[in-house]
């Protein structure tokens, strides 16, 4: 699990992702600013990953889904 997050932290854009999740039911517009806040990319990353983790099951795979099209590994 680490050695996914060491490598979500360092690939992933929050900005790539945040219309599917929010469309996805899993975010709200509060969630995106609280992400937002973090100043670096990788810090945002890690907070969209926190906030994520306390969003239920459902969540996994609509995050699962809005990374496919732009993080097809």
């Amino acid at each position: 699990m680490r050695q996914n997050l060491v490598k979500l932290t360092a690939d992933l854009d929050p900005n790539d992702i945040y219309d599917q999740l929010i469309e996805g039911g899993v975010f709200t517009f509060e969630d995106k600013e609280r992400i937002d806040h973090e100043v670096t990319r990788a810090d945002k990353a890690r907070e969209l990953i926190s906030v994520l983790c306390r969003k239920g099951p459902r969540a996994f795979g609509v995050f699962r889904d809005a990374l496919k099209p732009k993080y097809p590994h």
